[in-house]
């Protein structure tokens, strides 16, 4: 949040080339009684503007991208930095006219974006096009507007197991600074169900939820801004395993292996972060699950 209180949007763009469009923008985004941050209006500081900026994106609630015929370095840092610590991320992009072509370096970062690939380097972010500065306007609040009430919504009630999952994906992806989880039984040593079968035949959303969980802990435990706490009861578990052995569903030696292997990862992860990323048991009675984030939280009462 901003130091007012109130949400903050880091616009990211060339000065020269959008240099109204930015001031339209800013606007804006004050009618909706958000904090803008731009470059211009920062304070002198003793280190590089480059990583000035960068230090407002990592603080910033969303980051929004204005983009028309070139594509800059430091545009291109700054969204890089948002990629890597999770931010929300609107791009806008101004319309192309006769005479009017993109650089190569934009071309090629808008064919990746679009691209299904695999190998992308770059998530995949719906785009919001405008030509005129009132079609500008009402993007910026429409797409910020969309995007808060998503990310800051009133508390949520569902009886469908799938929405309880997404909402738990999304905190996760969204998570900054501290992400603190209690299971009953771990997905993450248990894996998503049924339990060995191949991602196919798995509940797609479960499997998105270990993915989510196992991408952020991959992404985070080296560095040293970043907390992670993981409950489960060892009790629930032991019965969660005796009773998948007892189905005979599964292979008794290949569903141990599995176990310890991923139990294992867990703890080197763990003595990897100097135990700021810790997993511990627990015999609480709970139904659970509970995930904590950096500003919204669930609980699912089963």
């Amino acid at each position: 949040m901003a130091r007012d209180g109130r949400i903050t949007i880091f616009i990211s763009s060339s000065m020269t080339e959008l240099e109204y469009d930015r001031q339209i923008a800013e606007q804006a985004l004050k009618d909706m009684n958000v904090t803008p941050i731009l470059f211009e209006v920062f304070p002198a500081v003793s280190y590089s503007p480059n990583e000035s900026c960068r230090d407002e994106v990592r603080d910033c609630d969303i980051f929004l991208m204005l983009l028309w015929k070139t594509l800059t370095d430091p545009v291109l840092e700054e969204y890089y930095e948002a990629v890597e610590r999770n931010k929300p991320i609107l791009i806008l992009i101004k319309s192309l006219i006769a005479n009017e072509e993109p650089s190569p370096k934009l071309k090629e970062f808008l064919d990746e974006l679009n691209s299904d690939s695999k190998k992308r380097r770059i998530p995949r972010v719906t785009y919001k096009n405008y030509r005129k500065i009132t079609e500008l306007r009402v993007a910026v609040q429409d797409s910020v507007a969309a995007e808060t009430a998503r990310l800051f919504k009133q508390p949520i009630y569902t009886m469908a197991r799938n929405e309880l999952y997404e909402l738990g994906i999304s905190i996760i992806r969204y998570a900054q600074r501290r992400l603190y989880l209690f299971q009953r039984t771990p997905s993450l040593i248990l894996g998503a169900r049924p339990y060995l079968a191949e991602d196919s035949k798995k509940y797609a959303y479960e499997k998105e939820f270990v993915d989510a969980l196992e991408t952020w802990i991959e992404d985070n435990y080296k560095l040293n801004d970043k907390e992670f706490l993981y409950l489960f009861s060892a009790e629930a578990t032991k019965k969660e395993i005796e009773e998948e052995q007892l189905s005979g569903d599964i292979n008794h030696l290949a569903y141990i292996k599995y176990i310890k292997k991923n139990a294992q990862k867990l703890k080197e992860r763990e003595v990897e972060s100097g135990s700021r990323f810790r997993i511990r048991t627990l015999d609480v009675p709970i139904s659970g699950p509970l995930i904590v984030g950096d500003d919204r939280y669930a609980i699912w009462v089963l």
